[in-house]
């Protein structure tokens, strides 16, 4: 049985429209060859990953979504390259099913009105399964030549690519992702599904809005502060550089150090929690320090707030950090949507199973993006006063004290 659940009809031109606003390499004249060159790297990580993964009798639930991921991947790389070639993505839908008809043996159906759906191409399979392609290896080799082709049909005419009008073979090399699914138990609608709900979770879709807090029925004593000042105070303490954070006046947690000989400013790293409040709207770490468990709801006290929830955050905290002092500049040139997708993706196995795995990866990556500016300006300044906003979803640095 397919690993992905029945998902409502999806037309390929709809799923086109709501994942071009993802295509990162906008504006740029070598868009299409980026976009070649990122369809060709994608299946030929598919032909490396689904080779190897095909061999397993029966297929684990975790390769199947690794094929699953690899296919939506090229799915997306095709869609876009259509789009950017000029092409109607509906009318290479038409050419796979065309493809797909006479490969099966099929007569031709009227088309629908509305246009080419996913289903359609995944019900063409699942009607004449029995006369699938049953050498794979064959199967992935037609895919990686038809992928050659795409090379064959493109040239550069004084430094401008020119795309080809070649709807036959987008329509072959669609028609190829959806057999190649099918040799999985994989439908093309599933990966398409799954493809969107990855990249709208990376990528913050235009009308995307934050998740309510998770803490709102909760009591007021037990609701993380909706707008408020941290002061960071850097004091030398013989010889060691030591950071003391005070809230409305009072000393919260332990003075920190870099717990390191070679320094690294790791003592303000707990602005990153900071961050995650203002984000995420959660932050174990910060509840604990500022008192603010949600012990009416002892489930929730133990789990949520507790030990375990605090050392996955601080995990996750020294883990980004150690990153991106060792890639250098503390994430100073990475502009929001640039964060590596795989940082992320470990991050969000790292929170599976807590209430924060419901937040997409866009907002940790803000949280992320946002907590190292403030870091740097901490940093710099020896100290100074920060504000969280968790209603606008931001955190500031005010400046030094005083000013």
């Amino acid at each position: 049985m397919p690993i992905t659940p029945q998902f409502p009809d999806l037309l390929l031109v709809d799923y086109q429209a709501r994942s071009a606003y993802t295509d990162q390499f906008e504006g740029d004249q070598e868009a299409i060859s980026q976009l070649r060159y990122g369809f060709f790297g994608e299946v030929g990580g598919l032909l490396s990953a689904v080779k190897k993964f095909h061999r397993e009798k029966p297929l684990s639930s975790s390769r199947q979504e690794s094929a699953e991921e690899e296919i939506g991947d090229a799915l997306w790389y095709l869609a876009a390259l259509v789009r950017r070639s000029g092409l109607d993505f509906d009318s290479v839908g038409e050419e796979a099913v065309t493809h797909l008809q006479r490969r099966l043996g099929l007569a031709s159906a009227e088309r629908s009105a509305n246009g080419i759906s996913f289903s359609q191409i995944d019900g063409l399979i699942a009607f004449q399964k029995d006369r699938m392609p049953n050498d794979f290896g064959t199967l992935l080799y037609e895919l990686a030549g038809r992928t050659g082709g795409l090379f064959a049909n493109f040239h550069s005419t004084a430094g401008e690519l020119v795309c080809p009008s070649n709807v036959e073979l987008y329509g072959r090399l669609l028609e190829l992702l959806a057999l190649v699914a099918a040799t999985f138990d994989l439908r093309l609608t599933g990966v398409a599904a799954s493809n969107l709900k990855k990249i709208e979770s990376r990528w913050k879709p235009e009308s995307a809005m934050y998740r309510p807090f998770f803490d709102s029925d909760f009591p007021e004593y037990e609701q993380l502060p909706r707008e408020f000042e941290i002061e960071f105070i850097e004091r030398q303490v013989k010889t060691k550089d030591m950071v003391i954070q005070r809230w409305r006046g009072v000393n919260i947690g332990d003075p920190l150090t870099d717990n390191r000989l070679d320094g690294d400013h790791y003592r303000f790293h707990d602005v990153f929690h900071f961050a995650y409040v203002a984000h995420l709207g959660w932050s174990p770490v910060i509840r604990g320090l500022l008192k603010l468990k949600r012990k009416s709801r002892s489930e929730i006290d133990e789990n949520e707030d507790g030990a375990r929830a605090m050392i996955i955050e601080e995990g996750i905290a020294t883990w980004i950090f150690n990153h991106a002092r060792d890639t250098g500049g503390f994430f100073e040139d990475v502009q929001v949507g640039k964060l590596e997708y795989a940082l992320l993706k470990q991050v969000e196995s790292m929170v599976t199973g807590y209430e924060v795995d419901k937040c997409p990866l866009w907002q940790w990556e803000r949280a992320i993006l946002d907590g190292f500016s403030v870091f740097r300006q901490l940093r710099d300044n020896h100290g100074g006063i920060v504000k969280i906003n968790m209603h606008d979803h931001s955190i500031t640095y005010l400046g030094k004290f005083g000013k």
